[in-house]
């Protein structure tokens, strides 16, 4: 397997010099994109002023990031943990900057984007009460939620796995703990939905 220099993994590094790390794995332009499309596509609906673009922009990204969130613990973290340590790092070196980036931007514009909908603008639905409000917290809540752990957690994995002889325990744990992070991601957002779901429907 390749050595940490040779892949240039910042493990001691700061906040900015593992952010240019993650953009360069991810690729620049990929990673920019993450972010500005999603976000563009929200500022685009709001300024023409369509309501029905800026639902289904929050619709589509929202359907990304809770796609993420059962893809992730389901799927990729039971395959990583069947394959050997190079060929594991193979797909975590390739695959993990990309989807930091990735869910950061989909998820941001999701949360954004219910802002405006929900937040007594010309575009709102014009909700009020105590359902809405529930669930607009619960949006951002869970948006700084993925910030703080399931994204550190699949960082800790990469940087783990980026190890010339890497913690087998150490990356059994985290891989425990995205699962159960997971699932808690998956039951919140599906709380939300059925909350909107049901808001929409006036039920």
């Amino acid at each position: 397997m390749a050595t940490v220099d040779e892949q240039r993994v910042p493990r001691d590094g700061g906040f900015g010099e593992r952010v240019v790390h993650l953009a360069e794995q991810a690729n620049p332009a990929f990673a920019a994109g993450s972010v500005v499309v999603p976000l563009a596509a929200v500022a685009l609906t709001a300024a023409l002023g369509s309501t029905t673009g800026l639902f289904y922009t929050h619709v589509v990204t929202g359907a990304i990031w809770f796609g993420f969130a059962l893809v992730f613990p389901a799927v990729v973290g039971p395959v990583l943990g069947g394959l050997d340590d190079e060929a594991a790092w193979a797909v975590t070196r390739r695959l993990t900057p990309k989807v930091v980036f990735f869910v950061f931007g989909t998820s941001l514009a999701t949360v954004v984007s219910g802002t405006i909908l929900l937040g007594g603008t010309g575009l709102s639905y014009g909700y009020s009460g105590t359902w809405p409000t529930v669930a607009l917290a619960s949006g951002w809540g869970l948006f700084l939620f993925g910030l703080v752990v399931p994204n550190r957690l699949h960082l800790r994995e990469y940087y783990l796995r980026s190890r010339d002889d890497p913690d087998e325990a150490a990356l059994a744990t985290v891989e425990r703990r995205i699962l159960v992070v997971g699932l808690f991601e998956a039951v919140a957002m599906l709380g939300i939905i059925v909350t909107m779901t049901g808001l929409r429907l006036g039920v």
